[in-house]
């Protein structure tokens, strides 16, 4: 499947224009239980609050990114966001992977660290 088509079909949800505001360069998509866990917190949150939520998830990738040498094409990163009822920010463990097609060769996908599978996962991150 293509990124096009996970698109199309509501795998993926294109958060580019926010990533580009916060000095990501290349296309950006979240997965979609990623939207709905952290995103919309369960569907607990107004819809006018997802946008500073995609920004804090993509802060927390810009600060990750600039932490590192280099970075990998598969990445662990944290994120710190409330989940209601908790008023207090909670640790979101999430995952980016680069990837292409010939329609998009460079972008990246986040996703819930649990979507990911132990043989995309690198040892020792």
């Amino acid at each position: 499947m293509t990124r096009e088509e996970a698109l199309q079909t509501g795998y993926l949800i294109d958060v580019t224009p926010i990533a580009q505001s916060v000095g990501l360069p290349v296309p950006v998509c979240f997965s979609k239980p990623l939207w709905d866990f952290v995103i919309t917190a369960s569907h607990t949150l107004p819809d006018e609050q997802h946008e500073s939520r995609v920004r804090d998830v993509l802060i927390a990738l810009r600060l990750r990114l600039a932490t590192i040498p280099v970075a990998s094409p598969a990445m662990e990163f944290p994120a710190l966001l409330p989940f209601p009822p908790e008023p207090v920010p909670q640790l979101c463990p999430l995952y980016a992977i680069a990837m292409g097609d010939q329609a998009v060769p460079y972008s990246i996908t986040i996703l819930l660290a649990n979507e990911v599978s132990a043989v995309i996962r690198p040892t020792g991150n």
